[in-house]
């Protein structure tokens, strides 16, 4: 894996033209082609594989049809907002990069638990700092009630969030791209009420339960992707133990996962908020 080796601000720059081009819907693909280059070109200065210039940081807004002057204005309010008051932790515990690196290796379920938290983490980053979402909440996690990852307002409608991982035992690389699968369940067995009114206790989420699933697929790449469906869509429980009345409302424990996404999965969070906003709108007009 290729490591970045620019400042903290040229990151937050690379992270606004990610998030610029998701927004606008296109692919890298879109933007190589409008700027003359091979997608590699945009991967690369996404992923902070290479350094854009200021000419080629100007081409790169034009393509994506966005005012450089307001996204430099964003750095530098961001750059602003952020300023480093925060205690490094591990100066704090005497201890270096390489000593963590040699912490977590010896612990593979402290490694498993920090990853989760991470990708939770550039999950809200990569995703959730967009102009059209506010009021982003982080439930409690041990509060039973609520299941959710995340909660916020997307123009106006709240969402919940549900934020998942690959198994690792799961991932194969194919010829045709990368497939696993996730695990989509409650870490506790607790009793819910199905909307026929009847009571399961199960460990199995309840479709409606939340409204879109993201798991990020960092494993297949390297890389900060994630791919996000819709609740309705996901497949439900064939588990025998349940009645096919009650496996209706139960989602699968055991979810696959492609890369390239495959329905009911799309790599464009934003795409699937508007299609929910716009359900919204239809039921109640």
């Amino acid at each position: 894996m290729t490591r970045s080796v620019f400042s903290q601000e040229y990151e937050k720059l690379r992270r606004l033209l990610i998030a610029a081009r998701r927004e606008a819907s296109l692919t890298q693909s879109d933007v190589a082609s409008v700027l003359g280059k091979p997608q590699p070109f945009v991967s690369k200065y996404e992923r902070g594989e290479r350094r854009l210039d200021v000419v080629e940081f100007l081409q790169v807004a034009d393509a994506l049809a966005v005012d450089p002057v307001a996204i430099l204005r964003q750095l530098r309010t961001r750059s602003s907002d952020n300023q480093d008051n925060t205690e490094d932790i591990l100066e704090t515990w005497s201890i270096t990069p390489n000593d963590l690196t040699t912490i977590l290796k010896q612990s593979p379920s402290l490694q498993g638990m920090l990853f989760g938290y991470i990708a939770e983490f550039k999950l809200e980053e990569l995703w959730l700092e967009h102009p059209d979402i506010a009021g982003v909440v982080k439930d409690d996690d041990h509060d039973r009630r609520k299941k959710g990852d995340r909660r916020f307002i997307y123009k106006g409608h709240s969402f919940i969030l549900e934020a998942k991982s690959l198994q690792t035992s799961s991932i194969k690389h194919t010829s045709d791209g990368w497939t696993g699968s996730t695990q989509v369940d409650a870490s506790d067995r607790r009793e819910i009420v199905l909307p026929s009114g009847e009571k399961v206790n199960t460990t199995l989420l309840l479709v409606g339960e939340f409204d879109v699933l993201a798991v990020n697929v960092f494993p297949f790449e390297n890389n900060w992707n994630f791919v996000f469906a819709k609740n309705q869509d996901l497949p439900r429980s064939t588990y025998r133990g349940y009645t096919p009345e009650q496996r209706q409302y139960l989602l699968a424990s055991l979810i696959p996962i492609t890369w390239p996404p495959e329905p009911p999965f799309t790599d464009n969070l934003y795409y699937l908020l508007d299609e929910l906003v716009e359900e919204r709108f239809s039921r109640t007009s």
